[in-house]
């Protein structure tokens, strides 16, 4: 970084923290890959909330405040066993209120265990947010700009394929990756100006303000700047049969009986472990189907339902390599 970005980083980053949260069930496969991916980012600070199962997660938060003495970061223990999804946004919301500083601007970036926050072009979110502020053309800089940068949400396979179920070596920021979306067809995930009325939606795709729930859109100047920086967010969704059938356990029992019961000869090895075959087929290197209806001839029309599409339409989707994109920040 040249002296007068350092410089600039500092003018516009002053009063401002930025701060990282993320709420965790499990998934230590890929947990402290993404807490270290985004603690040498240069958030100040991080949150991690724990859904009852804390251990891992305490081995990963002790680690991360000896590896980086001037990150805070908080660990919040839940023990409620109340529906998971239902409840985060309640729990995030919350966790937000109590450890934000309302006297400093605030700017928040929420992320699941499996999500990577890429910022493009800058290796920290105190350079992203200094070039966006030198490259205003409004003279005032506020009045509703630079409220919500809104980053694509890119799906990605790994080409590596066997991975340790508990880990503390960082191991999905190493190897290659395949993408299954682009910038101009995916969904998003927010960075946002925190203030007192604002409130994130329970899967980070949006903010909101006020009692009516009012979406907070972004401004021509973020939306301009997101695109021209390359910053994205990517997500690693498949990662193993076991994790597979773990995630989808429940949409993934109509799949799974729908194919048994209607499963012809031809398809008979398939039945007995479907589910191992749609993960395959899922994270194969190349799509082995045109289209989903074409899939669901073998796997049944549950793969078509709504609640699993997001994960079965890689079975059909175009792949591109990208290489190592997730080990571009060190």
């Amino acid at each position: 970084m040249t002296t007068d970005l350092q410089r600039a980083n500092i003018r516009a980053t002053s009063n401002i923290c930025f701060t990282a949260l993320t709420m965790v069930r499990g998934e230590s496969d890929i947990v402290w890959s993404s807490l270290l991916h985004h603690a040498r980012l240069g958030f100040q600070r991080l949150v991690v909330i724990s859904y009852l199962e804390h251990d891992f997660l305490r081995q990963c938060t002790d680690r991360l405040r000896t590896d980086f003495p001037a990150l805070e970061v908080d660990l919040v223990e839940l023990e409620s066993r109340g529906h998971f999804g239902r409840r985060k946004a309640f729990y995030v919301n919350r966790a937000l209120s109590m450890f934000i500083d309302p006297k400093l601007d605030n700017y928040v970036y929420c992320f699941d265990a499996d999500e990577f926050l890429s910022l493009g072009a800058y290796g920290s979110i105190g350079e992203f947010y200094a070039a966006f502020s030198a490259g205003l053309q409004r003279s005032d800089g506020a009045a509703g700009v630079g409220e919500c940068f809104q980053l694509p949400w890119l799906n990605l396979i790994p080409k590596r394929r066997h991975y340790q179920e508990r880990d503390l070596s960082g191991q999905f920021l190493e190897g290659d990756y395949l993408c299954v979306d682009t910038r101009h067809n995916s969904r998003h995930k927010v960075l946002f100006r925190k203030r007192p009325g604002t409130r994130v939606h329970m899967a980070y795709h949006q903010a909101f303000v006020g009692e009516k729930d009012v979406p907070v859109m972004p401004d021509p100047e973020t939306l301009a700047f997101v695109e021209k920086s390359g910053a994205c967010v990517y997500h690693v969704p498949l990662r193993s049969p076991g994790q597979f059938r773990h995630r989808l356990e429940g949409p993934l029992r109509r799949v799974m009986t729908q194919a048994e019961q209607g499963a012809s000869a031809a398809h008979a090895a398939l039945s007995s472990d479907v589910a191992d075959e749609l993960f395959s087929a899922c994270t194969a290197s190349q799509p082995r189907f045109n289209s989903l209806a074409e899939a669901a001839d073998v796997f049944g029309e549950a793969i078509t339902d709504r609640k699993i599409r997001a994960i079965t339409r890689f079975i059909y989707r175009h792949r591109v390599d990208v290489g190592p994109v997730l080990g571009s920040a060190k």
